[in-house]
This record gives C-alpha cells, structure tokens and sequence, in this order.
C-alpha cells in the first residue's frame, strides 16, 4: 500500500525531481539505456504530489530539530524551515571511499545519472584519444584500460555491459582499440558474494572467457591512471569505476540521533528512530569533518551504541541510511520498496477511523519482517544468474543461470519500472540497441 493522500498533506524535500531505477544504470554507461529511460518522475510515483496541499521541494536538507518538529533546508541561496506531524527519512547512501587517497580525486562512482553519463562520456573520449595517431602505445593502452573496484552486482554488471559494448559495437568500428580494450574487476573476497558457491563460479568462468580479468586485492591508494594495491601490484587505467561499499551521506552523518557503527541511523523494528536518552534531541545537527564521514562504510559491523536508546517522537527511517541492530539488513533496493510499504500501511492505520472511514478494514501492521525475492545479475552475453528464495527456513535457495536467468532479469526489471511511459521506452531502447547497436556520439 501507499501513504493515503486523503490522509495526510504531503511534502517531499530532495535535490532531484526524480527517482533513479538504479538496477538499470549500468546500461546507461555504455548507450544501451538513455538517462531518460531510468528516470522516473518523482509525480509518476504519487500523483497526489500534483494538487495544491502537497509540496515537492526541491532543496538540500540541512538539519532536523525533533522538539520544534522542523526541517532546516537550503535552495539556490535561500534557507527556510518545513515543519512537519510526521517525518520520515530515506536519504539513501553514497559511495564510501574507506578513506583511501585519491579515490574521490581519480575514480568514477556509479550512483546516479549525472556519474552514469560522466563514465560514458569518459570512456568515449579515452577511445578517441587512443585512436590519435603517433600516440605512444604504453598511454595508448593505459586508455583503453578500464578497472572496476568492487565485485559485487553493480560492479558486475558494469563489466558485463562493457564486454558487450566491445564485442557488438566497438570490435565493429574500431576492431584494433576493441582488441586492445581490458576490462578488470578488482574485489577485496569474493565476486558476488551474496550469491551461492555455483553462482560465482558460473558467474567468474562466463566473465573470464568474456576476457574479464578478476583480481582479489585491496586497494592501497589511487593516483592519476594508476591503482596500487596493498601487496604493491599496480592497475593502469583510462578509466576507474568505484563501486565497493557505501556509507551515510553528510546529512545523515550530521544528525544527533543514534547510529550503528557503519553510521547509519539506528531504528527499531517498527522503524523509529532512536536517540541516548541523555541526548537533548532538539539539538538540530553535529557538525562533522569529512574525513571522518568518509571512514564509515555499509560493510561495518551494524552494532550500535551501548548507551540506553528512547524513541524520537514521529520520527521514522527506511532505506540505505537506516538499519536495526538486532536485524540488519543488506542495502538493497528491495529492502528499501518493503519498508516503504510497510511505513505507509503504519502510518494509514494511525489515521484510521472506523467511523469515518467505514469500508476500510485496516490491520495494525506487526514489527517489520523483511522478505528477501532473491538476487539476479546480468552477466553480459545474453547470460544471467538468479537466486529465488523458498521463503522457508533451512531450504537452500533455487539458482538459475544462462539465457533463462537474463530473460528473467529483463522481465523483472521492466515490470519493476514506475510508469507504462518508461517500461515502453526502456523495451524501446533495448531494440535500437539490438537493431542498430549503441550511440557513441560525443557531446
């Protein structure tokens, strides 16, 4: 269910006016997908945001002050308080850089549509550059080297649209620098590591005959074109993705509730936020050095503070920057879609009035209990691999893999799309790229 508009005024603050389908970005990297046709109107989503009681405030969110029930936020220069009866937090994550040098300076994070577009650009400038004539084949090849930190599905992914882009597409117009292209993947443990043994072995032996080179290593440090590892072994690179571990935004870190000790706010399990009772809640923000914000990871145990924790009166969390102690939970988009739904019944149900509202027969909504669907990848090459959970304790999961599991990754994905408007474009821009092949124009 969705919050009830009838219910409650709504007012949404957020830097962006849309909702990124980021199962899809990937495909957005290399021209498979267009920006367009993974960006979901945030409108599509709750149409009710349209009428005149409903707010969709473009702006960044500065503090939270739980005594006054307000909301600092800033736009274009202009700051302005949103109060609010009920509040609910999902800012999501950003990429975690584990404070290694050089990686906010020299690699690409893959978070949004605005980085999407900075890898496809770059990577179509590097293979230009490479075609330059007279160019020293040592700076030609270090173009034409891609590597990507971190196995898990995103990083994957990435790699699997990348092979397919030079194998369909650039082995066509430039057969030499589609040749000389390496792609590598670069994972601290195991590649896809939520997935079962046989799945990351089918997975690793389809990449590797694909002329994907995995690497285990930590990264040490990050410098112009070059990567070193902690065992000394160096990487050269045109272009380096980042795409191992996220941890809480500068708001997130900001705020004097509780945290976990990857950072992110602690809630219990009907998702409200809590704070140390000797905490003076009303307290707006904490400021925060970077430096410090920067060492927190997602990977991090999710233990939290040892002090005795109360609730924050109408204050709730779901997504990536929230997470319960007792019962963490993965930073996946499905994760985020149950709490969400779950939220919105609770919320309903508080408003519920059986004598106004006679035909509804709501239920109180228990403690939240995840429901894992399962985890599928796109291997490139027409190749998937899905893992469906039996939803029974001490049952292995069914797994899949082949053209069945990537069939089945595009169906789901398509079906998971916010609106009939962007299903038909994706399946549309999914047959350009099969009929004509992918756009590498240069803007």
């Amino acid at each position: 269910p969705d919050i009830d508009p009838k219910l409650y005024d709504l007012t949404v603050i957020s830097m962006r006016n849309h909702m990124v389908f980021t199962p899809l970005l990937s495909s957005t990297c290399v021209g498979t997908l267009e920006p367009q046709a993974v960006a979901v109107h945030i409108t599509d989503i709750q149409p009710a945001l349209f009428k005149p009681q409903n707010h969709v405030l473009i702006s960044e969110a500065l503090s939270v002050c739980s005594k006054t029930k307000q909301v600092e936020a800033v736009s274009d220069g202009i700051h302005f308080k949103v109060p609010y009866d009920k509040l609910v937090i999902s800012t999501g994550s950003q990429g975690s850089t584990f404070g290694i040098p050089g990686v906010l300076e020299h690699t690409n994070f893959l978070r949004d549509l605005h980085q999407a577009e900075a890898i496809r650009s770059k990577l179509v400038d590097n293979i230009s550059k490479a075609g330059i004539p007279g160019r020293p084949a040592k700076e030609k090849q270090t173009l034409l080297d891609i590597v990507i930190v971190g196995g898990g599905p995103t990083g994957v992914e990435v790699a699997g649209e990348l092979t397919d882009f030079i194998e369909q597409d650039l082995k066509r117009m430039y057969p030499d620098r589609a040749k000389a292209m390496r792609v590598t993947i670069i994972e601290a443990k195991e590649i896809l590591g939520t997935f079962d043994y046989s799945l990351r072995e089918y997975a690793a032996q389809k990449m590797s005959k694909r002329g994907v080179r995995l690497h285990r290593g930590i990264v040490q440090k990050v410098e112009a074109g070059k990567l070193t590892l902690q065992d000394g072994e160096e990487f050269t690179f045109g272009l380096c993705i980042w795409s191992t571990g996220v941890g809480p935004t500068t708001f997130i870190s900001s705020l004097p509730f509780a945290k976990t000790g990857a950072g992110r706010l602690v809630v219990d399990s009907h998702l409200r936020v809590l704070a140390p009772i000797e905490l003076d809640v009303g307290v707006t923000h904490i400021p925060r050095e970077k430096k410090e914000e920067e060492k927190f990871s997602i990977l991090a145990e999710e233990k939290a503070t040892e002090q005795p924790l109360e609730i924050v009166p109408h204050m709730y969390a779901i997504g990536d920057c929230c997470a319960n102690p007792s019962h963490p939970l993965p930073a996946l988009a499905q994760v985020a879609e149950q709490q969400g739904r779950y939220l919105a019944a609770s919320l309903n149900y508080e408003r519920y009035d059986p004598k106004e509202m006679p035909r509804k027969k709501l239920t109180p909504p228990g403690e939240f209990v995840y429901k894992s669907l399962g985890n599928m990848a796109n291997l490139g090459g027409y190749a998937g691999i899905l893992q469906l959970s039996r939803g029974r304790p001490g049952v292995g999961p069914l797994s899949f893999s082949g053209l069945v599991s990537w069939l089945a990754w595009r169906s789901a994905y398509l079906t998971r799309l916010g609106s009939i408007r962007k299903r038909m474009l994706v399946a549309f821009n999914w047959t350009l790229t099969l009929i004509f092949g992918r756009d590498m124009s240069r803007w």
